[in-house]
């Protein structure tokens, strides 16, 4: 249903728009230039971490969604880590889940309230501005993973998973970081998976794919180039 409405459909497009065009406009700018757009979206993402600290309580959701553990979280922290440091390691990790998790989020949104409520507009912008900073490292900082740094963040993510496996139980109930305690309750492919906690081996495999899948262009780019030279 979500998929066929055309409000949600709108919102990406437009979100996409300046995922793309804002790294297109600072891509043959100078690099102090390049430098301090970096800073900028970096200081926005950590702000709208911060903030979450707020809107958790304002939109009536669990202390626990307050903690930055989500997948989309870890991921706003890495690629802003990355635009202040340049430590390639967070732009790979941001890189594969932002556009997995980020993506599906986009198309499946986790929000209890639509259209015009401020949830649904920072839920947008959040999401946004995480594949923004990744695009424009991308883009405008000539950043790209490798097939090396593909299998160091599978297995980074394998470790960060057994971590938040038992971390969840912890917190409590209504901890569901990862979704490794139960299945989202919106409609995402997740809920085709078994029932918890075999769901897990899905939630696996489907990353496993996607992070393989994320990587497919830059491995044939290498693979066409390669032949060229040769």
């Amino acid at each position: 249903a979500f998929l066929l409405s055309p409000l949600p459909i709108f919102t990406i497009f437009i979100v996409l728009f300046f995922v793309f065009a804002i790294p297109l406009f600072f891509k043959n700018k100078g690099e102090l230039v390049k430098k301090r757009m970096g800073y900028v979206i970096a200081s926005l993402l950590i702000a709208h971490e911060i903030s979450g600290i707020y809107t958790t309580s304002l939109f009536e959701y669990s202390w626990q969604e307050a903690i930055p553990l989500h997948m989309c979280d870890m991921s706003a922290l890495a690629i802003a880590y990355f635009l202040f440091t340049r430590r390639k390691i967070f732009f790979n990790c941001a890189f594969f889940w932002s556009i997995g998790g980020g993506g599906m989020a986009l198309v499946t949104p986790t929000v209890k309230y639509g259209f015009p409520h401020l949830e649904y507009f920072l839920f947008y912008c959040a999401h946004g501005l995480i594949l923004l900073a990744v695009f424009y490292s991308l883009i405008a900082l000539n950043m790209r993973p490798f097939f090396n740094d593909m299998l160091m963040v599978i297995a980074v993510s394998i470790f960060v998973m057994f971590i938040i496996y038992f971390i969840n139980p912890i917190l409590g109930s209504e901890a569901n970081f990862w979704y490794l305690a139960n299945k989202p309750n919106s409609t995402t492919v997740i809920n085709l998976f078994p029932d918890p906690p075999y769901h897990i081996l899905g939630m696996f495999l489907l990353g496993l794919f996607i992070i393989i899948l994320t990587y497919l262009p830059f491995f044939l780019t290498d693979r066409i180039r390669k032949t060229k030279d040769y």
